[in-house]
């Protein structure tokens, strides 16, 4: 399987994103992938389906250390005190103690980023997120979050495709040694 190294954060070159997935399905397809020789899992709160894909990584029989997991908080939930507690609940429905990375789903106009991505410091410095990232981020706002944080941003998860190509946010990402990660490739 090929890596991606990034700022300390070894990555899964390919992952299982589990948007639309739930239940039992969620489950399954959660265990086989890893059965299979994936190590990328991709969820977020919003999606509902937090403790599905933990049944199915417990299922798996597979080492949590060998499974790298993202999750993301919602745009709904940025303030310091609702991603603070987002994360613990994530964590909780995951049936894990620490997520790999974990990304700002969208961005919010309502509460500052600053706001956010210290409490995303805090995770991390407590050891519940291993890594910082964001999704649906234009070249300012990730330039903005590199100028606030203290700690690398580890990707930007973005729709990505031949009918899509964000060049922009790509060729950013490039130059500040971020990974872009293409979601409904």
């Amino acid at each position: 399987m090929q890596f991606l190294n990034v700022h300390g954060a070894k990555i899964p070159a390919l992952g299982l994103g589990t948007w639309r997935l739930r239940g039992r399905t969620c489950h399954d397809m959660v265990r086989f992938a890893l059965e299979i020789g994936y190590r990328h899992i991709d969820t977020a709160a919003i999606y509902g389906n937090e403790e599905d894909v933990g049944a199915g990584l417990a299922a798996s029989g597979i080492a949590r250390e060998e499974i790298f997991l993202t999750t993301k908080v919602w745009s709904s939930s940025l303030s310091h005190e609702a991603v603070l507690r987002g994360a613990d609940e994530s964590l909780k429905r995951l049936g894990t103690d620490y997520i790999d990375l974990f990304l700002i789903h969208w961005p919010s106009r309502s509460v500052p980023l600053a706001e956010t991505l210290g409490a995303m410091s805090e995770l991390q410095a407590n050891g519940k997120i291993r890594h910082i990232g964001v999704s649906n981020f234009n070249v300012a706002l990730m330039r903005e979050a590199i100028e606030t944080l203290k700690v690398p941003i580890v990707a930007n998860q973005v729709e990505y495709h031949p009918y899509l190509s964000q060049n922009r946010v790509l060729d950013y990402c490039q130059r500040a040694g971020i990974t872009l990660a293409a979601y409904c490739p």
